[in-house]
């Protein structure tokens, strides 16, 4: 494998992780909000 193919790699899981993560802080924030 390139050393592009790598990094490239690294960003899209980097980026699956992060949106997976914001949406569970906003999933978080409505279930306390509605308490």
């Amino acid at each position: 494998m390139s050393t592009s193919a790598i990094i490239l790699m690294i960003i899209g899981c980097a980026g699956l992780w992060g949106g997976f993560g914001v949406s569970c802080a906003i999933a978080f924030k409505h279930s306390r909000k509605e308490k």
